[in-house]
């Protein structure tokens, strides 16, 4: 008897265990099939399917987004099986929220709708040369330093941090490494008030140089104030506000997405291409003309849907193709797209396989799954390498989103943000 009670706790437990796991897995996967986060152009209809064999109430909570559905139920709110087609429609630009509800009852999740204007893009493809000045000097780590005695320190250990910004000293702002070596050498070993940005938050801390040799001073830290790369532009707006990489540019020794003061646009030349292969992803290896003639703009804002800026007369002279509408990403398709790019001199479209599409808000930068199946870009880059980051997605005629990341295990692979993403992250930090 003993044994079967046991045996009989051991299979109650089982069966809660697989009951709360059923309920979590099912409520992960409805919370990642229905988005948090939809785009409407403004007084256009919009069909959405979230493809799910459930029943909900789906609740307009502001009478500027209504439902198209044939019903006798108010225009706020209609009852449908999630596998069903929908539609939605706004007459305003701005924000409003859905909400979900299960049986009529319970509340699953809200769902922000932005209402965008209509919008046409240039898309680009070409390469950029990308100059990043930081908001501060960033700190990448700290070290050991050696006094007039011998005696090792590290003067700034648990004072800075690595990601941290350096932003004053003793009141006095700083903006460059050269500036930063100044003010220690001045403090001649006295304390000094730094004031950093950790985290988005500025504080003060104490830190006194090490003098190392007669009259001169070090604090043991690696710094950075600046970075420079190669991108992709994505698009152009008739004003010539432009987005591209799709993604941010962060430190390659912190991992952390640069804060960043200013930043320049560049004419960039691709020297050598250098072939993805498996665990190892190719790139473009160009020169960047930092001549003041070669500058396309100015970078205003740099964050994880990408960098945005104002281009200037030189870029605008580049609007040489044709403006196509945007796509959100309820338009868009699994199968055959194009991307736009430029590897071997001149710019090209070639085609692409979109394999999967992510409508949830979870990694904003990996809306698509694409698979490169030209085979004149496979012969010439084995798939997508390291530069190709910003490089436009077109299907049928409207410009969609954005090459951003390669699976490094198969460079004929990689990620897509929606070009929807890419516009709000604009409007909400430029404008």
């Amino acid at each position: 008897m003993g044994r079967r009670k046991l045996y009989r706790r051991i299979l109650c437990v089982v069966l809660v265990a697989s009951i709360i796991y059923t309920a979590y897995y099912v409520y992960d996967y409805l919370d990642h099939m229905i988005p948090n986060r939809i785009h409407l152009i403004v007084n256009e209809d919009e069909r959405f399917n979230f493809q799910l064999p459930i029943k909900a109430e789906i609740i307009s909570e502001s009478s500027e987004v209504s439902f198209l559905n044939e019903s006798n139920i108010p225009a706020n709110a209609v009852r449908l099986n999630l596998k069903d087609e929908f539609s939605l429609n706004s007459s305003s630009t701005g924000s409003y929220k859905l909400e979900i509800k299960f049986l009529g009852i319970f509340h699953f999740k809200d769902i922000e709708v932005s209402v965008i204007e209509s919008t046409k893009l240039m898309p680009c493809g070409f390469p950029v040369g990308i100059y990043l000045e930081m908001d501060g000097i960033l700190v990448i780590g700290s070290s050991k330093v050696t006094d007039q005695n011998g005696v090792s320190i590290e003067p700034a250990y648990s004072v800075l941090k690595s990601g941290d910004y350096i932003v004053n000293i003793n009141g006095y702002p700083v903006t460059s490494k050269e500036e930063l070596i100044d003010f220690v050498q001045l403090s001649k070993g006295r304390e000094m008030v730094v004031t950093i940005r950790r985290n988005k938050e500025i504080s003060n801390v104490k830190l006194k140089a090490v003098e190392t040799a007669p009259d001169d001073y070090k604090i043991g830290v690696w710094v950075r104030d600046d970075t420079q790369g190669i991108g992709t532009l994505t698009y152009m707006n008739s004003r010539g506000e432009f987005g591209a990489l799709g993604h941010g540019v962060s430190d390659v020794d912190t991992g952390g997405l640069l804060e960043v003061d200013n930043g320049v646009l560049y004419e960039t030349d691709i020297i050598t291409i250098i072939k993805g292969e498996s665990g190892t992803p190719g790139g473009l290896s160009g020169i960047i003309d930092y001549q003041e003639k070669a500058s396309l703009g100015i970078i205003v804002a740099n964050t994880t849907e990408g960098i945005f800026g104002q281009g200037n007369g030189q870029l605008l002279s580049r609007m040489e193709h044709e403006f196509l509408e945007i796509g959100l990403k309820q338009d868009i398709k699994l199968g055959p797209a194009y991307i736009r790019c430029q590897v071997d001199g001149s710019l090209k479209d070639y085609k692409i396989e979109i394999t999967k599409i992510d409508k949830s808000d979870y990694n904003l930068s990996k809306g698509m799954e694409i698979k490169v199946i030209d085979e004149e870009l496979l012969n010439i880059t084995n798939g997508i390498v390291q530069g190709m980051s910003g490089s436009p997605i077109i299907q049928n005629g409207k410009l969609i989103g954005a090459v951003t990341h390669v699976f490094v295990q198969d460079s004929t692979k990689g990620y897509g943000i929606f070009v929807e993403n890419m516009l709000l992250s604009s409007i909400n930090t430029v404008e």
